[in-house]
């Protein structure tokens, strides 16, 4: 039985500009970045792998990791649409997505679709504010807010 999540993780093309990324733009804290091993290559299912990760935290207690395969070269660097199976998406709880949206704008980041978050109205989730962007490598990422 599930009883909690432990940690997020993202393949990523370059580990210091992701850093940089999830640092200076969603603000998020770098914990640690672990030196190159190639000691997970079989437990990952990548022969051969050399893999570099930072861990980055935010929240009460949530963590992400940033991994970059070292070798074998990512077989293809382009971000998959939205709609391929076994794509994920990333939620991050903000208090105040206008001002995020604005901020992060100021930043660089381009939202899909544009600045404009969409509200839900009705049901369960009414009030509830949300809008998507992108990581510098197209990993597809959201921000949220609950009123």
């Amino acid at each position: 039985m599930v009883i909690g999540q432990v940690h997020t993780g993202i393949t990523v093309s370059d580990l210091d500009r992701s850093v940089a990324f999830y640092r200076d733009i969603l603000g998020l804290k770098l914990d640690k970045v672990e030196p190159p091993k190639e000691t997970r290559a079989n437990k990952l299912g990548v022969p051969g792998a050399v893999i570099q990760l930072a861990v980055m935290e935010y929240g009460d207690g949530c963590s992400l990791e940033l991994i970059q395969y070292l070798s074998p070269a990512p077989p293809d660097a382009r971000s998959l649409p939205i709609n391929t199976l076994g794509t994920i998406h990333l939620a991050f709880r903000v208090d105040d997505i206008g001002k995020q949206i604005e901020d992060m704008s100021a930043k660089g980041v381009e939202f899909v679709g544009g600045n404009d978050y969409n509200e839900i109205n009705d049901g369960p989730l009414a009030g509830c504010k949300w809008i998507y962007f992108k990581d510098p490598d197209g990993t597809n990422l959201e921000l949220v807010q609950w009123d």
